[in-house]
């Protein structure tokens, strides 16, 4: 629907292991919740195998697909990127300090080398300095509306209405 969702309850995870995400997962999955708020690829951070020493429980976010789903992704509005860089008081101006330096520093070469050191030029911005891509948009990137994939796949696409 493109709206926001209204009508919902917060409430507090019912289980605490540690992990807020573990959290939230072990409650949705206990039937304490009926929906959870977590960002689009959090599965695919929380895959475990060779190499990684995880602080989440594996088996339950091996459950993707069979006992849980996304059903909506797509919200971009409220966040870039999802990720808070700083936090101050309301009012304090520091936004309109840390924004254009922000802007500034993404459309640099040194900005690229940050992201390739740490193996994230699949989810930086890209600017000129980044190889060309044929790459395709990745799945939690999507709008719900656009997503061609089924629920055992983990990311439920809109009904047809």
């Amino acid at each position: 629907t493109k709206k926001r969702f209204t009508g919902f309850t917060m409430v507090k995870p019912t289980v605490e292991t540690g992990n807020a995400n573990n959290d939230a997962l072990k409650t949705l999955l206990n039937g304490d919740a009926d929906a959870m708020w977590v960002y689009a690829d959090q599965v695919k951070s929380y895959q475990c195998g060779p190499g990684v020493s995880p602080n989440w429980d594996c088996d339950m976010w091996a459950l993707f697909g069979t006992n849980f789903s996304y059903v909506q992704t797509g919200l971009f509005g409220h966040a870039k990127a999802g990720t808070t860089l700083a936090l101050s008081k309301k009012g304090s101006g520091l936004a309109e300090i840390l924004n254009p330096c922000i802007e500034k520093f993404l459309k640099t070469k040194a900005y690229y080398d940050i992201c390739k050191k740490h193996g994230f030029e699949d989810s930086c911005f890209p600017n000129e300095f980044f190889p060309s891509s044929n790459a395709s948009t990745l799945t939690w990137e999507l709008p719900t509306d656009q997503l061609t994939t089924t629920c055992a796949e983990g990311y439920c696409p809109c009904p047809v209405v």
